[in-house]
């Protein structure tokens, strides 16, 4: 507790000279850290910076890894990659994005191999069908009705046509005939079907109001709902069975109805 006596005492001249020098050196000591600390920071940023532009870490490597239909250097230039770049500056969500975009490419995954390696792995997407539109356009689409470039009609000769009244949309948009989904729908489960189940489907007539027709080698004509049915596959399954193990044929099968109806022929 002060009292008016240590109250004169700290008033003093000599007494606040000495306060006043250690405060001075405190404040003093102080400084000096904090040069010592942005002195020290300055030195790392100085090093960092010298490292990042080094030419030993700009990108002299780009490999790309799964694509056979789609040319590296397309998927490079997607990817708006260019010699140069550092490896530390690299924004690899941005170049998957950018990949993404072309209508081939299905998933993109981006590695990084420090000082200067970059490794792009890279899914294509697969046709599924066939599309004939009424313009006269031929399309090649994936199981996700995702149009792909005309590339990918080089390897889709065997696959099945589907023709379809409206035009579907461009390369890397989805098909916007819902009644070409269900065809693909129909499709993939038919493919997938048990040996004594299957059938080669040959076309698709998405023209039809209310049907989809299906054109195989063994039965001429399968008549589907237009919006995709398991249902109604496994009719068409357990029919196909039937009519095998008689030895018989079919002209016309449709399972839209709880009964199926059955235009039979012998084989």
């Amino acid at each position: 507790m002060y009292t008016p006596k240590n109250q004169k005492a700290v008033s003093r001249p000599e007494v606040k000279k000495a306060k006043f020098k250690v405060f001075s050196r405190g404040m003093f000591k102080t400084f000096l850290i904090i040069a010592a600390v942005f002195g020290i920071l300055a030195g790392i940023f100085k090093a960092g910076e010298m490292i990042l532009m080094s030419e030993d870490f700009m990108i002299k490597s780009i490999i790309v890894e799964g694509n056979y239909s789609v040319r590296k250097e397309d998927i490079i230039k997607a990817g708006g990659l260019c010699a140069n770049m550092n490896i530390y500056f690299i924004k690899t969500e941005k170049i998957k994005q950018s990949i993404l975009r072309h209508p081939d490419i299905e998933k993109v995954s981006i590695d990084l191999e420090i000082p200067d390696k970059l490794i792009i792995h890279i899914k294509e997407r697969e046709a599924a069908v066939i599309v004939k539109t009424p313009s006269g356009k031929t399309l090649p689409v994936d199981r996700h009705g995702v149009i792909l470039s005309e590339n990918k009609l080089e390897n889709a000769a065997s696959l099945p046509v589907v023709m379809t009244g409206k035009e579907i949309g461009n390369k890397g948009q989805k098909c916007r005939d819902e009644k070409v989904i269900s065809a693909i729908n129909y499709l993939i489960v038919i493919r997938h079907a048990p040996e004594r189940n299957f059938l080669k489907v040959k076309l698709v007539d998405a023209r039809e109001k209310d049907a989809l027709i299906f054109k195989t080698v063994s039965i001429d004509e399968i008549y589907m709902s237009e919006e995709y049915s398991s249902d109604e596959v496994a009719k068409i399954f357990e029919v196909v069975k039937n009519l095998r193990e008689a030895g018989r044929g079919a002209a016309k099968i449709d399972a839209r109805y709880e009964d199926v109806a059955v235009v039979c022929k012998y084989l």
